[in-house]
């Protein structure tokens, strides 16, 4: 009877804890199914000491008491993946907007993460993971396997279901040439390594956008076959159609361009 009350007034639970916080930062910070009690994880989670990012992957603070971003937290669980599309975009600086959504280049198919307003994809793109370009980088205190810009841009021409809107793919572009961490050369060469005609439509309409020439690698392939493709970014809506790169536009390019900030 006297150790059911010590128990119940918290005098044994607290020490339990205690030591479980420790292991966890000591072991940790990311942890799959760690054996300890569901009740003692639980707990951890209720008091916001620890986060639960899916069924059985837990994080732990590091020791010096920081929580990493769920972009670590990936690279961390699948190493040969990366961390690419608009997210990595915006990792790269090459916008001042931010995201809460990210996407993860994977070889097979898992749960999404969670952590607060953030949420981590993982996209099953096993043909891509070989000849991706991408690395890990540190970010402060974060090391994180990320494409690099051209990468994650053609990803996301390409791929764009977690595309932002085309004004502000012209905005990263822009922003992206005027610092020179993006190139025309870098791009092309990406686009026509891939050789997507969906992406070499896409790719080649936005830097004739932006920078007024035609890259004839891409309408090459742009042009193999004849079909059409929508814009990354804008959704089904579809009312102009550009002949040059088989694109087809909400409205027209002069419209499009005069929706992008500066």
């Amino acid at each position: 009877m006297a150790s059911y009350n010590l128990y119940e007034s918290g005098l044994v639970a607290a020490p339990k804890l205690e030591q479980a916080m420790v292991w966890l930062v000591d072991n940790g910070p990311v942890h799959v199914e760690p054996e300890l009690p569901s009740w003692i994880l639980k707990a951890l989670v209720n008091d916001g000491r620890i986060a639960r990012l899916r069924r059985g992957v837990y994080l732990a603070p590091t020791p010096a008491g920081r929580m990493l971003s769920l972009p670590a937290v990936a690279t961390e669980l699948v190493p040969r993946g990366y961390l690419s599309f608009y997210g990595a975009l915006v990792r790269h600086d090459l916008t001042d907007q931010d995201t809460t959504l990210w996407g993860f280049v994977t070889d097979a198919r898992q749960a999404p993460l969670r952590l607060g307003r953030d949420r981590l994809e993982f996209v099953p793109w096993p043909r891509r993971l070989p000849s991706a370009e991408a690395k890990v980088q540190a970010f402060g205190a974060e090391r994180i396997r990320i494409a690099s810009p051209a990468q994650a841009l053609c990803d996301v021409l390409e791929a764009p279901r977690l595309a932002p809107s085309w004004s502000e793919l012209v905005h990263v572009l822009r922003t992206g040439l005027a610092r020179r961490r993006l190139s025309r050369s870098a791009l092309r060469a990406r686009a026509l390594e891939i050789d997507s005609p969906a992406l070499a439509r896409r790719l080649g309409l936005l830097l004739e956008m932006e920078t007024g020439k035609i890259e004839m690698g891409l309408l090459e392939i742009s042009h193999r076959s004849n079909d059409w493709t929508r814009l990354a970014g804008l959704g089904a809506q579809a009312r102009v159609r550009d002949a040059r790169w088989r694109v087809e536009l909400p409205r027209s390019r002069d419209e499009l361009l005069a929706a992008v900030r500066e």
